[in-house]
């Protein structure tokens, strides 16, 4: 080979690494040069959601109160065609001659009237200002004139009837009711609301309380 030839390609090589090594610098110190301009990272930290539970609302002091239970009368309400009453029963457990008897002769302590058209018994309380209507306890309601004699049909049981005009009254003063309606139990039966559910003498309490009364204060009223 010819030796100039050969200096000529080792230059040319030589040139061509330099031109390689040239490039390979400017590229690193490029690379170098956007790595130290470029922005340094900052970790943020991020506080976790707050969860708002709503709170249960509580019920404001001084909020209406629960409605007053009503009255004890409420409880003897029935309704008889277009007039309402009051009215108790007494149904009596062994009826016969004997509680005919018996009947009888409590109606007449009472000063009891008889309405032979209607068949029911009246008891006034001019005092208290209220009439009692004792009637039967199975209908047609007609009781038989018991006080006449033995010769009667023998009566079931009693209903009190108070006409509702007169309910005031009686919430007022309601011994003579409760008197009565009690004084006939005692010949032998059980006590029943409007609705025909048991009435107990802790109820009859309370509609002395209502009334203000005391069962040492209360006395058995007898009508003259």
């Amino acid at each position: 080979m010819d030796p100039v030839v050969a200096v000529l390609i080792v230059a040319g090589v030589a040139l061509l690494l330099a031109l390689v090594c040239m490039v390979a610098f400017m590229k690193s110190r490029q690379a170098r040069n956007e790595l130290e301009e470029a922005p340094v990272a900052t970790h943020v930290v991020q506080e976790p959601p707050v969860v708002r539970t709503e709170e249960t609302p509580r019920p404001e002091a001084g909020g209406q109160a629960e409605p007053d239970a009503p009255e004890p009368m409420h409880r003897f309400k029935v309704a008889s065609g277009d007039e309402i009453k009051q009215c108790l029963f007494v149904i009596l457990d062994w009826p016969g001659l004997d509680t005919n008897r018996r009947l009888a002769r409590l109606l007449r302590e009472y000063n009891a009237g008889y309405d032979a058209k209607l068949g029911v018994y009246s008891i006034r309380d001019p005092l208290a200002g209220y009439k009692l209507t004792i009637a039967n306890s199975s209908p047609p309601g007609t009781l038989p004139p018991i006080h006449e004699g033995d010769d009667q049909p023998t009566v079931p049981g009693v209903s009190i009837l108070i006409h509702f005009i007169n309910k005031r009254s009686v919430a007022r003063n309601p011994e003579t009711l409760i008197h009565i309606t009690q004084a006939v139990a005692a010949i032998g039966g059980h006590i029943l609301d409007a609705e025909r559910n048991a009435v107990s003498n802790e109820e009859f309490e309370q509609l002395r309380q209502h009334a203000g009364m005391s069962p040492a204060g209360s006395s058995a009223r007898h009508t003259s």
